[in-house]
Order: C-alpha cells, then sequence, then structure tokens
C-alpha cells in the first residue's frame, strides 16, 4: 500500500452532535403537536438521502422537505454546543499529520454549517480538502469523493473512509478503499458491528488500523 488518505465524516465522527440533531427533530414535533421521539428511534429511522429520515415524521404535503431542512438547521445551530468535536479526534488527527498522512473532510452537510465549529475546535489546519454539500440535501458523498481521488492521482487501495453510517462504508466500497466505523453517531452500533471488518469503538482503535497498515 501507498501513503493514505483519510477521509473524516463529520456529523457524528469528528463532530459529536448526535444530541444535538435529537433535540433540533424533537424540538420540530413538538411545534407540530407531536410526540418526541426517543435517541433508539431515532437511530433506527436515520439515512440517506435526509429526505427518508424526515419522511417518518413529517408530511411533505404540509411541510416541504425544503422548509423542513431549513429550521432543522436553524434549530441545530442554536442547539449545537460551542465546543462539540469529538473526544480523542484531534490528538488523532495530529498523529496523522505527523506522519504526513493527507486528510481530507467528506460530509453530506454544508460547508456554511462546518466551518464554524471546525474552526473553534482548531480542525481546520489539518485538512487538505473540505469536500461538503453544495445544499442543505445532504446528498450522497460517493461523486465527491470519486472526482478528488482521480484529481490528484490516489489509487483507491490508498483511501480510509472514517465515519459513523454504513452510507460511508457504502462510499468506500464505491471507491475501492477501505472503511472505518466508529459508534457514537447517528447509526446503532449493532449496524456498524454487522458490516464486516469495519467497526472501531475508539478513535485511538482508528489510528491503530490505519497506522498498522501504513507500517
Amino acid at each position: 500500500m501507498g501513503t493514505p488518505t483519510v477521509f473524516w465524516d463529520w456529523n457524528g465522527t469528528l463532530c459529536d452532535d448526535r444530541k444535538t440533531a435529537l433535540d433540533a427533530v424533537n424540538e420540530m414535533l413538538r411545534r407540530r403537536g407531536k410526540a418526541p421521539i426517543s435517541v433508539e428511534r431515532y437511530l433506527e429511522c436515520i439515512d440517506t438521502p435526509i429526505s427518508r429520515f424526515y419522511e417518518h415524521f413529517f408530511d411533505f404535503s404540509v411541510d416541504p422537505i425544503e422548509k423542513l431542512l431549513t429550521e432543522y438547521h436553524r434549530l441545530y445551530r442554536e442547539f449545537l454546543p460551542e465546543h462539540c468535536i469529538a473526544e480523542g479526534a484531534p490528538e488523532v488527527m495530529k498523529a496523522f499529520r505527523e506522519r504526513g498522512i493527507r486528510q481530507v473532510l467528506l460530509s453530506s452537510s454544508h460547508k456554511e454549517s462546518i466551518l464554524p465549529p471546525m474552526i473553534r475546535g482548531g480542525l481546520l489546519p489539518y485538512f487538505s480538502a473540505i469536500l461538503a454539500a453544495d445544499d442543505w440535501l445532504a446528498a450522497s458523498k460517493t461523486e465527491r469523493a470519486k472526482r478528488y481521488l482521480r484529481a490528484n492521482g490516489i489509487d483507491g487501495k490508498d483511501a480510509w473512509f472514517v465515519g459513523d453510517l454504513l452510507h460511508d462504508k457504502d462510499t468506500a466500497d464505491a471507491c475501492g478503499g477501505h472503511c472505518l466505523l466508529l459508534p457514537f453517531g447517528h447509526q446503532p452500533e449493532a449496524d456498524l458491528r454487522a458490516a464486516g471488518d469495519c467497526f472501531c469503538p475508539t478513535f485511538e482503535d482508528v489510528k491503530a488500523r490505519i497506522l498498522g497498515c501504513a507500517d
């Protein structure tokens, strides 16, 4: 293998925002006289594209998806703590940089929502590129990743995709890369454990797996 390139997911991976997302959705439900959902129900229904999640709880004929997403992102920004970087992430990113490993942010979220907390958390200098969505619809990340690999002459077998969703594994598979999945994001841990040799309990495990292949 050549030198690894690490594609980091944002929401639920580098950004510890599961509670923030749930609080925002429950506030939207409260405003419509609906009962709140549990974290278990949230994890059961979360999906990509994100419109599939909203279909479970909202009537698009009453609230179009664009309206719901605008409301959600406003509430998300309101509820997101000032310091939201996942514990252990900066240390691992620093270790990768010291080893000359290229790091890329690959997110379905809009760049506007990512940059402020990333800057506050001191992560921006670690990234060679930020591949975020150009809209609020949380579209697939796969094509953006493929374009980046082609443009930079990176072989897929040297790419590692670190995330919290099975969609991250789908992206890795489509790019011919490797995937590592962390359990504190937006998908049930049991789903991640069932996805093959991808599950990593901690950021330290992520570091050990990638550096082990780089040696």
